[in-house]
């Protein structure tokens, strides 16, 4: 059986056709979200899943490291318009089997499948051509410090400074130091502003950071 999550129905119904073209056989289910994933997935054997990065307000990577963990033997296919390196870095991490751009010809997605179906991995050579391009977002937090992460990551959770600074067994002023800082850095004008772009770059700082921050400091509570 087969899954689709992707957030746009013309897009599963595309992949879908596709599918069909190269396994008749096959049981096709589509999903918009990681919740009807998951729930798809609880039901029935699925051998392959398509999975989008960009879902909207969610990420496909939540019902890769879901698959992950549930140590299935389901094989994820990527198939995405992010062209970020740190989504790519990340999907390696996670041992995706295939990671494709949306606008790739049908025959580098078909000539995937038969290298994933053989036990391979296929990362199209767009894909590798692109690790060496890094977006402004990507440039400007390698200029970040491991502390001045740990402090972007907490911020974007809501931490106050007076939290960061239990948190982090740090002087408040220490705290104000370093944020005035990660503003500079970041060319951005606020909190506010901080918040947005740790959002928007969550898996590209949690990357970074990974090593460098205890799981417990990147809870709420």
């Amino acid at each position: 059986m087969i899954l689709i999550l992707d957030d746009h129905p013309l897009v599963r119904q595309g992949i879908s056709s596709l599918i069909r073209s190269y396994w008749k056989e096959k049981n096709i289910f589509e999903a918009g979200t990681v919740k009807e994933s998951i729930s798809i997935m609880k039901r029935n054997p699925v051998d392959l899943a398509f999975v989008d990065i960009n879902l909207g307000s969610e990420s496909g990577f939540t019902l890769i490291r879901w698959i992950k963990d549930q140590e299935l033997k389901t094989k994820i296919f990527v198939i995405t318009s992010s062209s970020r390196q740190c989504d790519f870095k990340y999907a390696q991490e996670l041992a995706v089997d295939a990671y494709v751009f949306k606008d790739a010809f049908i025959d580098e997605i078909a000539y995937g499948l038969k290298t994933i179906e053989r036990g391979g991995k296929f990362y199209s050579s767009a894909i590798i051509e692109n690790i060496s391009k890094k977006t402004e977002d990507e440039r400007c937090l390698e200029t970040l410090t491991n502390r001045e992460l740990d402090i972007l990551s907490l911020i974007s959770q809501g931490y106050s400074n007076e939290r960061i600074s239990k948190t982090l067994y740090i002087s408040e002023g220490t705290v104000k130091k370093h944020i005035t800082n990660i503003l500079s850095k970041l060319n951005l004008k606020s909190r506010v502003d901080a918040i947005v772009f740790a959002n928007k770059n969550n898996y590209l700082i949690q990357y970074a950071i990974n090593k460098s921050l205890k799981p417990d400091m990147r809870k709420e509570g």
